[in-house]
């Protein structure tokens, strides 16, 4: 974009001029003196290279050009008080927009409350939620494609990394699968049955690798990808998964899926961002997750713990 040669200060001036048709008059518009404004003018005049003002006695009457450019200069300075005006929306949390991302157990069970607390603070905020594993998260945080994200796996060592809540993943299978009746499952047990996993890519998988041992690398696999087909697969008795205790409290409280004696693990929900500070809808958010935790009921607590 090709710099200006005159100044906003120069603008105004002439504005003023043009709008009352007198030195003196615009002058004190401006709280300037005559003498100020009048060199303004000037060196405006000699930037457009055109001359916009006549003297007809104590006044001062507008050229052809001056009055055709007099709208243009006004339009001008509209523009330069509407960019004003939006970033003291911006700052006052009353415009703006925050890019979000989750993988799908944060998506589903731990970034909604949250969501619809900020929106409730700041209606004026625009929320976009992008939903991918944990990997591609953390690698558009870093790009600044997102302003922040909530995630299962680890963080990306250059990124800013807040640990929010623990996640229990459970391994399951349905009611009437030969594994539910077991008091004890070995090896060979889990070797002799389908596991239901959701693909290298995907974070849960390292956990679920940790629960199983040596039977992980032996057992025969079917990758689905997102963990809602997973559980679905599960649900209809096609074999057994590793899936967050919240995604299938439902299904496990009815009866339809069943816990395998396997000890669970906690794996973090961890929030990360870049390092460098953002904008005031990103910092916003950011205190509201790490500053409180909210409960069941949607309410944050005042004694949530920050953790690095």
């Amino acid at each position: 974009m090709r710099r200006p040669g005159f100044t906003l200060e120069q603008l105004r001036s002439f504005v003023a001029v043009a709008e009352h048709e007198h030195i003196s008059r615009a002058a004190a518009s401006l709280f300037l003196t005559q003498a100020a404004v009048t060199q303004q003018v000037r060196h405006f005049e000699k930037a457009v290279g055109l001359q916009l003002l006549e003297r007809d006695g104590r006044r001062v009457r507008l050229t052809p050009g001056g009055r055709s450019l007099a709208e243009t200069c006004r339009a001008a300075l509209r523009g330069v008080e509407v960019v004003h005006d939006v970033a003291q929306a911006m700052r006052h949390l009353e415009a703006g927009s925050l890019h979000l991302g989750a993988s799908p157990t944060c998506a589903a069970y731990y970034l909604p409350p949250h969501l619809a607390e900020f929106s409730r603070r700041h209606p004026g905020i625009k929320l976009s939620v992008v939903v991918e594993p944990s990997a591609e998260l953390n690698r558009l945080v870093r790009l600044g494609t997102l302003d922040c994200a909530l995630i299962e796996g680890s963080p990306d060592p250059e990124l800013m990394a807040v640990e929010m809540a623990r996640d229990e993943l459970v391994l399951v299978v349905h009611r009437d699968h030969p594994l539910a009746h077991l008091k004890r499952v070995t090896t060979d047990d889990f070797v002799r049955h389908l596991y239901l996993g959701r693909g290298p890519q995907w974070s849960a998988e390292r956990y679920a690798r940790d629960m199983l041992g040596d039977a992980y690398e032996k057992v025969e696999s079917m990758n689905l990808g997102h963990p809602e087909y997973v559980r679905a697969a599960a649900a209809a008795g096609l074999g057994f998964a590793a899936l967050s205790k919240r995604s299938v409290a439902s299904d496990l409280a009815s009866g339809l899926l069943k816990r395998l004696p396997v000890t669970p693990i906690r794996r973090p929900i961890t929030v990360v961002r870049r390092n460098a500070r953002g904008g005031p809808a990103q910092e916003a958010f950011w205190e509201l997750l790490t500053g409180g935790e909210i409960s069941a009921s949607g309410k944050i607590s005042a004694d949530g713990q920050r953790r690095s």
